[in-house]
């Protein structure tokens, strides 16, 4: 739930700014670091040379930080409206680039009331990032979130990250498992998670790499805040995870990276490739699985760097006898739907054995301009999302009907080389759905 504050509040501050901004003519996209090699030392460094602060910027200056009080707004089809106000405070780093942002926010939803919400992103290095996540609303919701990732520690060689995470998203949905999963059966319930995550590997090239993951997630789900559907519970009594879990998994994975920049990148690929083993210590009798994914992007620029094509392919799947899928809990499962799969619908959707899916993008640079000294760029992306969930293996019965078409276009606010802020809109089946989040969807 939290992780969209900071997006909401970049994408209301940056149309403001853009206005405001000095334009810069024939502007490309910006050069990159990338984020998985170290930046190569330069033999003499140079003064950022002097610049004259406009009044605006005068205004809003204390100090070292950058200080607004705007008003805030955000939108999800399983959430609904959220309004209210916001007060991002962002700080500049040795590089000249945004490095921290700090971002309180009060807000106002009509299933949880009134909520204290907000972010903190530090960035130390062009390698890792910090994030704390927060949110306490009157009624349920509840969220505290700590995440660290670097992929470039000890000098480029490692890659160590970790998360704890402890959250009541009361905005939860089940609608059955399949492709054919009928609105008319769609239901709601909280989510009670602890989640902790644990990441150590290795930069083995420049490109190449492994890294292992440790897992734990216990899940309870109990009585959702939107009276207008059933309950979950009730609904679904038998379903395997409904009584909740504790999941322990264990998860190596291998991946080539060719991409100029991780947070946000203008050329090159990467694909990663996961198998994890998977226990369920909840059940009476003990439950395993193994859980495999192949994801895929490339980003193609054209037009002298000004649109970039965007593919991506997504496989995710179980594997186990029949017996031992019936117990694997629906939250464990491959799913579709929601921000950065098929965007026109909330998330988890879909759920099944397997999940199969399609992205494409055009990703096109409208315009960059100078603001207080940063390069703030602008970007439309058109694109369309294809998928579907699969009770077999693609290699055993590959279903070519029924897929999930969501055609649809995204706005992108980049604050080069750590910010990207997007709003995406698309329609499918259900109808129209919307989006705001941090981060490229792929």
């Amino acid at each position: 739930m939290t992780h969209i504050t900071v997006a909401r509040l970049f994408l209301c501050i940056l149309p403001f700014l853009l206005i405001a901004g000095t334009p810069l003519t024939g502007a490309v996209h910006a050069e990159e670091v990338s984020e998985s090699k170290p930046p190569v030392e330069q033999s003499a460094k140079s003064e950022p040379p002097t610049r004259e602060q406009d009044p605006l910027e005068s205004f809003l200056r204390w100090g070292d930080y950058t200080v607004i009080l705007l008003p805030a707004f955000g939108y999800t089809r399983n959430e609904g409206s959220w309004v209210g106000a916001l007060m991002p405070i962002v700080k500049e780093n040795a590089d000249g680039h945004i490095g921290t942002i700090i971002a309180p926010q009060y807000l106002y939803n009509h299933l949880v009331g009134q909520t204290a919400t907000g972010s903190v992103l530090h960035y130390p290095t062009d390698t890792a990032k910090y994030e704390i996540n927060w949110l306490l609303s009157e009624k349920i919701a509840r969220d505290i979130d700590v995440r660290y990732k670097d992929v470039g520690a000890g000098g480029g060689r490692f890659i160590i990250g970790g998360q704890v995470e402890w959250v009541k998203n009361p905005f939860a949905r089940f609608f059955g498992f399949g492709n054919q999963a009928n609105e008319k059966r769609e239901t709601n319930y909280t989510s009670r998670e602890t989640k902790i995550n644990l990441t150590g590997g290795i930069n083995l090239t420049p490109d190449f790499g492994a890294f292992f993951t440790e897992r734990y997630r216990e899940v309870e789900v109990e009585q959702g805040v939107v009276n207008s559907l059933p309950s979950t519970a009730q609904f679904f009594p038998t379903v395997a995870g409904i009584n909740g879990a504790q999941i322990l998994g264990h998860r190596l994975s291998v991946f080539y990276d060719t991409r100029d920049h991780q947070r946000t990148p203008v050329t090159g690929s990467y694909v990663t490739a996961s198998g994890e083993y998977v226990q369920d210590f909840h059940s009476n009798e003990p439950h395993r699985w193994w859980r495999y994914t192949l994801d895929a992007r490339t980003l193609i620029p054209h037009a002298q760097g000004r649109l970039i094509f965007a593919p991506r392919f997504l496989l995710d799947g179980l594997v186990g006898d029949k017996g031992e899928q019936r117990g694997i809990p629906f939250y464990e499962r491959p799913m579709l739907g929601g921000e950065n799969t098929l965007r026109a619908f909330g998330q988890n959707r879909y759920i099944s054995n397997t999940a199969i899916l399609f992205n494409f993008e055009e990703r096109i640079l409208v315009q960059e301009r100078e603001i207080f000294g940063h390069t703030i760029g602008l970007e439309i992306a058109p694109f369309v999302d294809l998928g579907r969930v699969e009770r077999n293996q693609p290699w055993q019965k590959l279903n070519l009907q029924d897929w999930q078409v969501n055609p649809g276009a995204g706005i992108r606010m980049l604050a080069r080389p750590h910010i990207v802020g997007r709003a995406d809109f698309a329609y499918g089946r259900d109808g129209f759905n919307a989006f705001v989040g941090l981060d490229y969807p792929f």
